[in-house]
């Protein structure tokens, strides 16, 4: 009898220590995809603005800590990132001029960023720094005439020559978001995204709300946290509203390949207001989201202006 009560011990501690274990963070690693392009609008017929974005990065939480994340002893969980982006913009094209006579340079920003995230129990916290180029060694004119060719079937762009030439660009980056009220179903949570560098200086405060099965916004889907999680599973929608307040975008003010600075400091738009709706879903390994995107012109007086982001995401040990 003694020996039977003892087998029925050890096999409730070793279901304990299992359910232990499966409670404990169950991803190591994730591979991060992401492109965002107003071609996937219904009734946008031309490229403008912020034209595409193609996005690559890899994610990992450390085994162990340096001296920086020692300082958030109040964290539940840490983890590292880096990736690889190419962003276009471009003017309107196929339009002599927008609703102001004036039309913003070509750019093709492609860099670097090594990301560092702080989860606590409601909110996190993201570091960021970017290193790359803007200007023609990003090839971003030829790969959005490639798109265009292969895939969208839209006009060839012939005028990226006039772009705005290579000069070395860096980015400091934070964002802040919490978890403001949740209720069942119903998540209203806030952000604030900032940048101070050569390419964009802007501070960017938003109120966003979830509807559905969702994680703290520290470990949830919606901001690309759920490698900070446990694998549980989400499906909601969002919506969101967002002011930016820029000081500084190098994609509009600098000048183009013949040093003219296109667009007048007078109409260069300080504050735009942005807004977007999305879905998402998380299950185990895998994430996607996609998110539909408006946002005014930045540039004073321009039509406001539309895009889609797809992401998603691969965890793994």
């Amino acid at each position: 009898m003694k020996k039977q009560t003892f087998l029925v011990f050890l096999f409730l501690s070793f279901c304990f220590l299992k359910l232990q274990a499966q409670a404990e963070p169950t991803y190591r690693y994730e591979m991060v995809l992401g492109h965002d392009n107003d071609f996937t609008i219904f009734g946008t017929r031309t490229d403008w603005h912020y034209t595409y974005g193609i996005h690559l990065a890899m994610g990992w939480r450390p085994q162990s800590e340096n001296f920086i994340s020692k300082l958030f002893s109040e964290k539940e969980a840490l983890s590292h990132s880096i990736g690889a982006h190419i962003q276009a913009y471009t003017p309107d094209y196929a339009r002599t001029y927008q609703i102001v006579k004036t039309r913003q340079p070509y750019a093709g920003w492609g860099y670097l960023d090594f990301a560092t995230n702080y989860g606590f129990k409601r909110s996190f916290l993201q570091l960021k720094i970017d290193l790359g180029i803007l200007g023609p060694a990003v090839q971003a004119g030829e790969i959005q005439n490639f798109i265009h060719e292969y895939f969208s079937k839209d006009n060839f762009v012939d005028q990226w020559d006039q772009q705005i030439p290579n000069q070395f660009g860096f980015n400091l980056r934070a964002n802040y978001a919490c978890d403001i009220f949740t209720e069942k179903w119903l998540n209203v949570y806030g952000m604030a995204r900032a940048s101070a560098g050569t390419i964009f200086t802007f501070i960017e405060p938003g109120i966003y709300f979830r509807f559905g099965k969702f994680e703290a916004i520290s470990k949830s889907v919606a901001r690309q946290q759920s490698l900070l999680g446990n694998g549980a599973t989400e499906i909601f929608m969002e919506a969101g509203f967002n002011m930016n307040f820029s000081a500084f975008n190098a994609t509009i003010e600098n000048a183009n390949a013949y040093g003219e600075k296109v667009v007048p400091r007078d109409l260069v738009n300080p504050s735009i207001l942005n807004s977007h709706v999305g879905v998402f879903f998380a299950k185990k390994h895998f994430t996607i989201g996609l998110k539909w995107n408006y946002t005014e012109g930045e540039i004073e007086g321009n039509k406001p202006h539309r895009f889609a982001i797809l992401a998603g995401t691969y965890k793994f040990n």
